[in-house]
């Protein structure tokens, strides 16, 4: 098996060619110019932690570099990229930085996995036989779908901005392009709010993150059972995006509105109709807060809050929320988030919301995250009033369900559980109607009840983010369940060198073994599970 038979996400046509191979030698060079140098740096840097060459970066070519070229008339899209590897040299192509950073990623996982191993921090070791060693092939690859993505749940336990920038680290090279991060909740509010300098006798924005920002959940089946406090400033968030931009990565923030909102209401007294602030809560339980309608301070927190945010934001999506909003009464939710939708709008952002929220007139282009429940009400908006569809179902995203019963943390309230790789592979994004042009794209979803840390974290993301990165980028017509098992077994010796945690699912031959996250006094050994078939 050559490493053409191993690429994930499979990409859109790839032909080996009869043709010597492709030999990294030590007196290799990197050709880039302009905006094609930041890509090069980071290739350079991965190879050369790896091999131990120089690897400098120059804008001639010569026989035996490596070669980025930005081309104008490159047809495929602003991501797709053609990758040619021949004995004279590796060239990647692409009318974007974007594009020449995908195929850098495909250039990754072309060499041996022993490429890895110099990889955040970890010892360099050496190819095949000391040699670095790549087949000779053509590959042109293309997205499916624009956005690929994961949510990270930063409020019920917190993560440290260099804990984000390792996921972002790690997701990237599964060519996922979004990271959506779930700011506030019932438990805690995690990024700062200035107070307004032109408004003095404002609402009290900064105990947002001085009450707020002290909050986590404490769940019983957690390793440790409470999670972790903490908050973003702003300048802390600015720092992310910046590290994600340089990934291709998008972050899109969410405030949820109006219910997940107990934080908020513990935070400002004036949010309660009896001016009276709510105690902080740790509880797991969902649903069981809300905003009140008919309250001035409702409206004028939002403004705030959505316009501090919105103007701190790079990309173009501002999340809004609007799920689970159980003890609000449907016409004051209607109402409500009628008025927050407006809000984002007038930011200039594109607003982005949970399906509950397509109860409501929104703007055309607007986002609609589909995790549960009334799918026919997404699609209407779609076909009839331009809406943008984000697949997130539930069993076929939650990356925050448990891989089996006996798994040591993770949730289980979602019909059809455990979830294993499979069933976040064997599902096709574009159905109930939906057509490819509907939807923006995939994201998958961990929510931070029972997770602790980055290692914790990535044991429950993967293998199951690599198969929604596939769902995400790879045509239906490439996709084969048998094919991508195998695929994910020899992945297993990459995670491993990078220092990635990840679950063994039982029905694949992995190439390595990964580090068990828990603690031995919590849990002494692995738990095994029962084989899904694909």
């Amino acid at each position: 098996m050559n490493t053409t038979d191993t690429l994930i996400p499979r990409p859109s046509h790839v032909a080996l060619l009869d043709a010597p191979a492709f030999t990294l030698a030590s007196t290799a060079r990197i050709s880039a110019i302009d905006s094609t140098v930041p890509v090069a740096e980071q290739l350079a840097s991965l190879l050369r932690g790896a091999t131990g060459f120089a690897l400098p970066i120059v804008e001639d070519t010569r026989p035996g570099d490596i070669s980025l070229e930005l081309a104008e008339a490159f047809d495929g899209g602003p991501e797709a990229y053609v990758l040619t590897v021949a004995e004279s040299g590796v060239g990647v192509t692409a009318s974007t930085p974007a594009g020449l950073f995908y195929g850098v990623q495909t250039l990754r996982q072309l060499f041996p996995a022993a490429i890895e191993s110099g990889s955040r921090g970890h010892s360099a070791g050496s190819g095949a036989d000391g040699a670095w060693v790549i087949p000779a092939v053509e590959i042109a690859d293309a997205p499916r779908f624009a956005y690929r993505g994961l949510m990270l749940d930063v409020a019920r336990s917190f993560f440290t901005v260099d804990q984000v920038k390792e996921q972002i680290d790690v997701m990237t090279q599964f060519k996922l392009n979004a990271l959506h991060l779930h700011l506030t909740d019932d438990q805690s509010w995690r990024i700062e709010i200035h107070e307004p300098a032109e408004n003095p006798s404002a609402l009290p924005y900064a105990n947002l993150t001085g009450v707020g920002g002290q909050g986590a959940v404490e769940v019983s089946t957690a390793i440790p059972v409470r999670g972790h406090e903490g908050f973003y400033t702003q300048q802390d968030f600015l720092d992310i995006q910046a590290y994600a931009a340089g990934k291709n990565v998008l972050v899109v923030p969410e405030i949820d509105l109006p219910g997940h909102v107990n934080a908020a209401l513990a935070a400002i007294p004036q949010l309660n109709p009896d001016g009276k602030a709510k105690p902080m809560s740790t509880t797991a339980e969902v649903g069981w807060s809300t905003l009140t309608e008919n309250l001035s301070a409702t409206y004028e927190f939002a403004r705030e809050v959505l316009g501090q945010l919105a103007a701190i934001t790079v990309g173009p999506y501002l999340h809004i929320g609007g799920d689970e909003a159980k003890v609000t009464e449907h016409d004051h939710y209607v109402s409500m988030v009628q008025q927050f939708v407006r809000i984002g709008a007038e930011t200039g952002k594109t607003v982005v919301g949970w399906n509950e929220f397509a109860a409501v007139e929104l703007p055309e282009g607007a986002v609609i995250q589909y995790w549960h429940g009334d799918f026919e009400a997404v699609a209407r908006q779609a076909e009839h009033h331009g809406a943008k569809v984000l697949m997130s179902p539930a069993d076929k995203t939650y990356l925050d369900q448990k891989y089996a019963p006996d798994s040591p943390i993770g949730l289980e309230w979602v019909e059809g559980g455990p979830f294993d790789w499979a069933d976040y592979y064997n599902w096709d994004p574009a159905q109930g109607g939906l057509k490819d042009h509907h939807i923006l794209g995939v994201e998958g979803a961990l929510w931070s009840e029972t997770v602790r840390d980055n290692q914790q974290a990535q044991w429950l993301l993967y293998p199951r983010a690599v198969s929604l990165a596939e769902v995400a980028w790879s045509g239906q017509e490439v996709r084969n369940p048998g094919d991508f098992r195998r695929r994910l077994g020899a992945l297993g010796e990459r995670l491993a060198k990078q220092g990635v945690t990840f679950q063994e699912a039982p029905d694949v031959e992995w190439s390595a073994v990964s580090q068990w996250p828990f603690p031995a006094a919590e849990t002494s050994s692995p738990p095994k599970y029962g084989t899904i078939e694909a």
